[in-house]
């Protein structure tokens, strides 16, 4: 299985400015990455789709197009995933369970309406992401003739966009890069009647 993963290097993850500096978003986008593909890589061929030069065990493909023209291409040869950078709680028993669902197509909903996992086995499946995407997709599907099933996973759900997602990955992600990463940073949960995250110190520069 060849498993493709997108990932924005330039200014990452802008909607967490107001908690994280540029350094540490960078550096929060990588780690997320590298959690990523160290529980894909079990699973097939994994390749990272990159506007920038990183260093990262897997192979990288350098593409500059925008992100839906790059999974199209893709999408060219088949059987593939298409695995979103952002998701660090991903464990092995998650992507067993979704590379062993039935569809010609398996799409893995993000929280917020979003595509965060696709498994493409037919060729002629086209991607449009952002603006509910999800739906898109789903409605791709069915309008087209592939037979689509919908992965159900809390896991994969979680992609990290904002504030709420950190809290997420501080209260679910133990042991992964990027969850360590925050707490070294001084991240932590305030357990309240509803949990919000708390920095207490901020890393010298």
């Amino acid at each position: 299985m060849r498993i493709v993963i997108p990932f924005k290097a330039s200014n990452p993850k802008s909607r967490l400015s107001n908690i994280l500096n540029a350094e540490e978003r960078r550096k929060l986008a990588e780690l997320m990455l590298l959690d990523v593909v160290e529980v894909a890589r079990s699973f097939g061929r994994v390749v990272v789709l990159t506007n920038a030069s990183i260093s990262v065990d897997a192979e990288v493909v350098r593409d500059d197009s925008d992100l839906d023209s790059a999974i199209n291409k893709e999408l060219l040869d088949t059987p593939v995933a298409i695995i979103m950078s952002d998701l660090p709680l991903l464990n092995h028993d998650t992507l067993r369970r979704f590379f062993s669902s039935n569809g010609d197509v398996v799409i893995a909903p993000g929280r917020k309406g979003g595509t965060n996992m696709l498994l493409v086995r037919k060729k002629g499946f086209r991607v449009s992401y952002h603006y509910g995407s999800f739906f898109k997709h789903l409605n791709f599907a069915r309008e087209n003739g592939f037979e689509v099933s919908v992965f159900d996973s809390f896991f994969s759900s979680v992609d990290i966009d904002d504030e709420d997602d950190l809290l997420e990955l501080l209260l679910h992600g133990s042991g992964k890069r990027s969850c360590e990463f925050l707490k070294r940073i001084g991240f932590s949960v305030k357990f309240e009647k509803t949990p919000t995250i708390e920095r207490r110190f901020f890393m010298q520069s």
